[in-house]
């Protein structure tokens, strides 16, 4: 079909335009000392590409980044994240009010860093999330939501320049230590730099799924997780 004759040319552009973490996914409680929690975020951009004409294929597209957490102590975790496959993210988040103990409502900072577009732009990020108190049960909800802003540096003569990606974003992680679901609605003024839509505001729903039950599924293998968490089973970080 003649569809991929124009497949090269829409992979390029793809990769120049969206691998930056639009999906949050997590909430302002930490992963505890010690701990890893893996998770796998799936983002779309409707109408992201509207400038583009390519035979059938539409004007949205999607992105996929995966992510491990890792627990320092009990006010701070570590994230390292795989953007949309072509580039590697470094996080740290913080809690910051005054609560350390995994109860009640939290509020915390969270600062990135990376490489992102296959090594074409070096990447900074930085949040503020706050969420609410853990719901109870086998599969509670924990609602929450920030404020973000990317931005990427041209790392090499070719890579084109942006400006800062910054908007709000609100969620509700479902479910359990082992598996659960953070369905999230995002919107950020995001100027497009090569000019493939018409408007500088996006709205990025996605979905990211936590737990080691995640890795068993995906792998056939379930990592250990070191000693159970405190009221197991309920929503974490």
């Amino acid at each position: 079909m003649r569809i991929f004759r124009h497949v090269p040319a829409l992979a390029a552009l793809l990769s120049a335009a969206a691998c930056i973490p639009y999906a949050t996914g997590t909430t302002a409680l930490t992963t505890p000392r010690g701990e890893m929690e893996p998770s796998a975020s799936v983002y779309f951009i409707p109408g992201g590409l509207e400038r583009l004409t390519v035979d059938s294929v539409g004007g949205s597209y999607f992105g996929i980044d995966s992510e491990m957490r890792m627990g320092l102590d009990d006010r701070s975790d570590l994230g390292i994240r795989a953007a949309g496959w072509m580039g590697l993210v470094l996080n740290y988040k913080h809690r910051i009010d005054g609560r350390p103990g995994a109860e009640g409502p939290a509020l915390s900072y969270m600062v990135g860093t990376g490489v992102v577009n296959a090594g074409e732009h070096a990447y900074l990020e930085a949040s503020l999330l706050a969420s609410g108190r853990p719901g109870g049960g086998e599969a509670g909800a924990t609602p929450y939501g920030g404020i973000k802003t990317m931005y990427v540096l041209p790392l090499t003569d070719e890579a084109v320049s942006d400006d800062p990606s910054v908007g709000a974003f609100a969620g509700l992680r479902i479910g359990t230590e082992a598996f659960a679901i953070s369905p999230e609605i995002a919107v950020f003024y995001d100027r497009s730099a090569l000019d493939v839509r018409d408007s500088d505001w996006i709205i990025v729903p996605s979905f990211t799924f936590h737990g080691d039950e995640l890795m068993r599924r995906i792998f056939g293998s379930r990592p250990g997780s070191g000693t159970p968490r405190p009221g197991y089973p309920r929503p974490w970080p």
